[in-house]
């Protein structure tokens, strides 16, 4: 018997499309854990940011590739619109509403323009870390 690992990863949305349909859509996954942080910072053209932590078995990594990389095509093209993975991510704070300087990552990598096989080799990447 081949015992499960959990994968845990830390996403950042980008401000202009909001978080919510990438929510709806992790969701569908079974066993997942989900805490989401929003960022206390407006932006000068508008939007918000997000701050996901997921947390699911390490068997979900297919599936959570393919959410990841349907929720890419959905960010607007202009304004620098972002998915972004940060691998060691974490949050210095209980509170919902959090600053930059609250969170730390070892590395940042955006999901924009990358492939389903890209994106699972980054989620990956992430488990072993």
């Amino acid at each position: 018997m081949v015992a499960r690992r959990e994968l845990r990863v830390m996403l950042q949305t980008g401000h202009l499309t909001p978080p919510d349909s990438l929510l709806r859509d992790l969701e569908t996954i079974q066993d997942i854990s989900i805490d989401v942080r929003r960022l206390g910072t407006s932006f000068r053209g508008g939007g918000v940011a997000a701050f996901i932590m997921i947390s699911t078995d390490n068997d979900n990594t297919g599936l959570l590739a393919d959410i990841l990389y349907n929720h890419t095509k959905r960010l607007k093209v202009r304004g620098g619109d972002d998915l972004v993975i940060l691998l060691g991510g974490r949050i210095n704070t209980d509170q919902e509403m959090v600053n930059f300087r609250d969170v730390q990552c070892q590395k940042h990598v955006s999901l924009k323009d990358k492939s389903q096989g890209e994106i699972r080799g980054i989620l990956e990447k992430a488990d072993n870390a």
